[in-house]
């Protein structure tokens, strides 16, 4: 991170990296101001209380740049080519990581011990892209009860296909999903190009 980004800057961004890789209990405050080259005072000068606040907003940067990344990726394309181009973000992060860095909103979730407010705040995110997900659907000719089932089984299916391909250090959890997720959608896309 360059020094030329402001210190809460550099704290959110070493935050979201930090909880990817080692998950919140994994994440100290020490890591953080070394990982973010910040002083510690940074940490308390604007989070006041401490990493559960830093915890809380990084979740919420982190799920406000997923949620973008699902809006423009593959903005010429249908649903499919939407799904397509958010599973190959993802299996390019899990390999240029080499399978040690996850999703920042999932390692949110697991977090109530330690940020009693990361869950509900990573359910937040979670929400917003399924209505998104849902709401691409929709446009798209989907019936709207069947586009927020679609959308609920889309994020749950690939987060979950994203922790197995940590497990397995290997992308073919995260590929098969892909594969049934595009096999569920198509009857319901009869007009769309593939």
């Amino acid at each position: 991170m360059r020094s030329s980004t402001p210190p809460r800057d550099r704290l959110i961004a070493g935050t979201i990296d930090l909880v990817r890789r080692r998950g919140v209990a994994g994440t100290g405050i020490t890591e953080l101001v070394t990982y973010s080259n910040t002083a510690r005072r940074s940490i308390y000068q604007n989070f006041p209380r401490g990493k559960q606040q830093l915890i809380e907003e990084s979740t919420r940067v982190a799920g406000q740049a997923m949620t973008a990344i699902i809006a423009a990726t593959a903005p010429a394309g249908g649903p499919s080519a939407r799904l397509a181009a958010f599973v190959r973000m993802w299996r390019k992060t899990l390999i240029a990581s080499d399978f040690t860095a996850g999703c920042p909103i999932v390692a949110a979730a697991l977090a109530g011990a330690d940020v009693p407010a990361a869950p509900g705040i990573a359910a937040e995110s979670f929400a917003e892209w399924e209505t998104l997900i849902a709401e691409l659907l929709s446009d798209a000719g989907v019936d709207r009860a069947a586009a927020e089932t679609l959308a609920t089984v889309t994020v749950a299916a690939v987060e979950g296909a994203v922790v197995m391909s940590i497990a397995a250090r290997s992308v073919s959890p995260l590929d098969r999903v892909a594969a049934h997720l595009d096999a569920l959608l198509a009857p319901h896309l009869p007009g769309e190009a593939r």
